[in-house]
């Protein structure tokens, strides 16, 4: 009879919610919620991740052996259904469910996955668990007199440091904070704590984008920014711990209310990014250097959000004594699942560790029966009807008669039998069509394709733009919404023209396009790294999805980075994103040191390096301003098929380096499926996308 196998399943409530299925001591699957719905950061209720963890496996909940979870603030005291729907756990299943604590769940993330075998661990981010749900407390080692009895609920983590030895974890200290809600009388408030580093980061990212979730972006944004602008402290640093002081809160008032106001406003939003990210390496050093001094290990494990932030590792690695530092990947509340499902395996089955094979890439593989069916599925969306569609909006804006006048600009989303979305940029100079849009629209149309034909070939549209769109506001089976807008436009477009051109383009249309390429994987390596060379920016899609927030070459944009505004290019064309967003560099590891100053192995993109001066002119792409990059060293082990690519570039180029970027646009979740990566490609300025073993050119 063949053994059974021990599966323990972790589960993340918060926000980035994920779920992590661990089998005999092993990641076989983990997946973030937003991969799946496409709404990034989502969290919550997990059902749909436990779901992709299970259906990957091919086995049920019954299966499992242990569930451990984890969401703050003490929502499992009010039942499994608490939040935001039901759950598959259920109330019988109690007798195998565990719950733990916020920073514990990220510690045990950093001992399933760390390569050390002993170390230390910190734990730093915006808000943890609640004291009184903590399940790590040392009475030694926790700073508590401050806490009012009855009133312990009020406090949560903020940062926590333990110690791994031998197969055994000890709380070394946990720091506490009340909430801030007092602050909330000034734009620049907290969000959760009143006093941890995550917390004021993730404030001042929300005065300056408007979301707590862009601190990525603020880091980007910090170089831009000039010393000496700002001066007061944001820390107070005593006593082995981090406050938050409020005394400078007052002066900021202008919080950024759309990108417009940003933009003209840049240099007092930069000059705010560089003074608080250098308050939070300060804070960041100190605490290092306190928690060192309270039992020091020169390997040290380091998650929660702050962990993100790749300028400040940097600054740990060569301002203090530690070693070598181990940034778990998914830093943030996403690799809250892992550390739960670690948990269940090491401390509730009670197994001894092994170490991990540092692989980060836990998404279930996608077969080339599987792409060619999405390809497939894709060009059956992509129907005729489709195309004549796109021919009808490339003529519109050549019948647009230029003489509209208003006061600003906007956009009108189209939707068309819910598969596919265009939007129509109206300014007083013209109009123009595009895949996605920058800002909300302020008007949408959504039909059926059909109907939207049945429409166009009916008789009487051809006196006016006016008839036009009154017929098309009466016409029930066309849903609008803000009937101003689109009255607007097209009161402004030369109809007679532009029907009489359609039907002309329609007599003519030709189906004809690119078929997808199948290639064996040597071709298919060959034929990448050539068209990179040529110039070509690539989709590429392969094998398992990463977890956690870094492209690593498994759902990448990849570029030659010595290609001119290639940089300017990708986030104005591809990603939609703000042009002062740097990129990337991805490296074969055993070149780093020839190419960075410190030459750090940064398999997970999260530490800067500095670029050596004679590579500067030739791979400007992937310099930030202030000449770091966030870099990525590629190992064999790891990536084989990325990094066998880097290698036929380098024997192509002679560079060993590409340009690597997310596999998304601005406000978008990383593709998960083959079919979102072919949506994708479709609908912005990409020249290729690698797809398993196919290759699609437009």
């Amino acid at each position: 009879m063949p053994k059974k196998h021990k599966y323990v399943l972790g589960t993340n409530l918060s926000h980035d919610g994920s779920s992590c299925l661990i089998k005999d001591g092993k990641v076989v699957v983990a997946i973030e919620k937003e991969r799946i719905t496409r709404v990034k950061h989502d969290g919550g209720n997990d059902k749909l991740t436990m779901k992709y963890c299970l259906d990957a496996e091919g086995i049920s909940l019954k299966d499992v052996d242990v569930i451990v979870q984890n969401a703050n603030f003490g929502m499992f005291e009010y039942g499994n259904s608490y939040y935001k729907g039901d759950r598959l756990v259920t109330d019988d299943m109690n007798d195998k469910v565990f719950t733990i604590s916020h920073h514990l769940a990220h510690c045990y993330s950093v001992i399933g996955t760390c390569p050390f075998d002993n170390f230390n661990i910190l734990v730093s981010d915006g808000c943890g668990s609640q004291f009184d749900d903590c399940l790590d407390l040392n009475p030694y080692g926790s700073p508590t007199n401050f806490i009012t009895c009855g009133l312990d609920h009020l406090f949560a983590e903020k940062d926590s440091y333990y110690s791994y030895e031998n197969g055994s974890l000890t709380t070394l200290f946990k720091d506490f904070s009340e909430f801030g809600y007092e602050e909330k009388l000034y734009p620049m408030h907290p969000n959760s704590t009143k006093h941890s580093i995550g917390g004021i980061y993730s404030a001042v990212s929300r005065y300056c984008f408007g979301s707590t979730s862009d601190t990525g972006k603020l880091m980007g944004l910090s170089p831009y920014g000039k010393e000496g602008v700002f001066t007061d402290q944001i820390f107070r640093l005593e006593d082995n711990r981090v406050f938050v002081e409020y005394d400078w809160m007052h002066q900021f008032l202008n919080p950024v209310r759309s990108f417009k106001q940003f933009k003209e406003n840049f240099q007092y939003y930069a000059d705010i990014a560089y003074w608080t990210q250098k308050e939070l390496e300060r804070a960041i050093l100190y605490l290092f250097e306190s928690r060192l001094s309270m039992g020091f290990k020169s390997n040290i494990g380091y998650a929660g959000g702050v962990a993100l932030n790749a300028v400040a590792n940097a600054q740990i690695l060569n301002k203090t004594e530690v070693k070598n530092l181990f940034m778990q990947p998914a830093a943030g509340d996403n690799g809250i699942a892992l550390g739960c499902a670690y948990y269940g395996w090491l401390s509730v089955l009670d197994n001894k560790r092994e170490l991990h094979d540092q692989s980060t890439c836990f998404g279930k593989v996608y077969s080339n029966k599987e792409i060619s069916e999405s390809i497939a599925l894709f060009e059956k969306k992509k129907s005729d009807s489709t195309k004549l569609i796109e021919g009808f909006l490339y003529l519109l804006p050549l019948y647009f008669k230029k003489t509209l006048q208003i006061r600003a600009p906007y956009w009108i989303k189209l939707n068309f039998d819910d598969i596919k979305n265009y939007y129509i940029f109206v300014q007083s100079s013209g109009i123009s069509i595009h895949s996605t849009f920058v800002q909300n629209p302020s008007a949408t149309l959504s039909c059926k394709i059909k109907d939207f034909f049945d429409f166009l070939y009916s008789p009487g549209l051809f006196s006016s733009g006016i008839i036009f769109c009154k017929k098309l506001l009466d016409t029930p089976e066309i849903s609008i919404d803000n009937h101003f807008m689109l009255q607007t436009l097209f009161s402004n477009v030369d109809i007679f023209g532009l029907i009489k051109a359609f039907k002309l383009i329609s007599d003519q249309h030709s189906t004809a396009q690119n078929p997808p390429i199948f290639c064996n994987d040597a071709d298919l390596i060959k034929q990448t790294a050539k068209l990179l060379s040529q110039g070509k920016i690539i989709g590429w899609f392969q094998d398992e999805s990463e977890f956690g927030p870094r492209a690593l070459g498994r759902r990448s944009i990849l570029a030659d980075p010595r290609t001119p505004n290639v940089d300017n290019y990708i986030n104005s064309k591809i990603k939609f994103r703000e042009d002062f967003r740097p990129f990337a560099p991805s490296i074969i590891e055993e070149e780093v040191n020839t190419y960075f100053e410190n030459g750090f192995q940064s398999p997970y993109m999260i530490l800067i390096d500095k670029i050596k001066d004679e590579w500067i002119p030739q791979l400007k792409s992937v310099i930030h301003i202030d000449l770091s990059s966030r870099v990525q060293t590629v190992r064999k082990s790891q990536h084989h098929k990325f990094y066998n690519l880097l290698k036929e570039f380098e024997k192509v180029t002679g560079l060993p380096l590409l340009l690597n970027t997310s596999f998304n646009c601005k406000g978008m979740p990383i593709v998960e499926t083959p079919l979102d990566a072919i949506e994708f490609f479709f609908n912005c300025e990409l020249d290729c996308l690698v797809l398993g073993n196919y290759l699609i050119q437009k």
